[in-house]
């Protein structure tokens, strides 16, 4: 599964960190060191997940790192590359149980359109365009069913690995990150989930994905 191809290929410094976990390699590489600080940590984004299909690149702010250092342990880093391969294999089930059906359905119509059909054929061609939009929103909205429900089961697994304690405590530390970074008088949120904060954001992303 690719993720942030582009920025995955631009990261050709030094790791500050680097682990390898069933033949992936996984690097961690400080944002600050990087053009996309303002991008991403501007708007509250400290670490970012890419990937060129095999290995793993993670671009993260050194202070967020720094204060979630456990949540990015080799243990914890197992069950988030599980639930990356699996929303991968959803990802794709789903997509070509959709897409080969629907573009093969739009050109055996177009084709008896355009020769038994020909003075309806632009009635034909816009319903067809109609039906592989509604097609393909079905798909999206299947899809982000089915990582939302992986995420929440990644969530619980890396909480249990890690401790409801331990847990709550980076919890905690991720907000008082957030208004360090900002210099906010309040909180951010009450809750604050860690989890959600890396997935790939899939709907910009077509190549999946997010968030970690």
């Amino acid at each position: 599964m690719k993720l942030n191809a582009k920025i995955f290929k631009q990261l050709t410094n030094e790791p500050v960190e680097k682990q390898v976990i069933d033949g992936k390699t996984v690097e961690f590489h400080y944002m600050d060191e990087t053009p996309y600080l303002t991008q991403y940590a501007g708007r509250g984004r400290f670490a970012v997940w890419t990937s060129d299909g095999t290995d793993y690149k993670v671009l993260i702010e050194s202070t967020y790192y720094e204060a979630l250092k456990p949540f990015y342990e080799y243990e914890v880093n197992v069950i988030w590359l599980g639930f990356l391969d699996k929303v991968s294999t959803i990802s794709k089930k789903i997509n070509n149980r959709f897409i080969i059906p629907t573009l093969a359905l739009y050109a055996i119509g177009a084709i008896l359109a355009i020769v038994f059909f020909q003075e309806q054929t632009l009635p034909i061609l816009l319903g067809l365009i109609i039906l592989v939009v509604i097609s393909n929103i079905f798909q999206s909205k299947m899809v982000n069913k089915k990582v939302r429900d992986e995420n929440i089961a990644t969530q619980d697994k890396i909480r249990d690995y890690i401790g409801q304690e331990e847990f709550d405590q980076l919890v905690k530390s991720q907000e008082e990150h957030y208004q360090t970074y900002f210099k906010f008088e309040e909180p951010v949120s009450d809750e604050v989930e860690i989890v959600n904060e890396e997935i790939e954001e899939k709907n910009e992303n077509e190549e999946l994905n997010d968030g970690k």
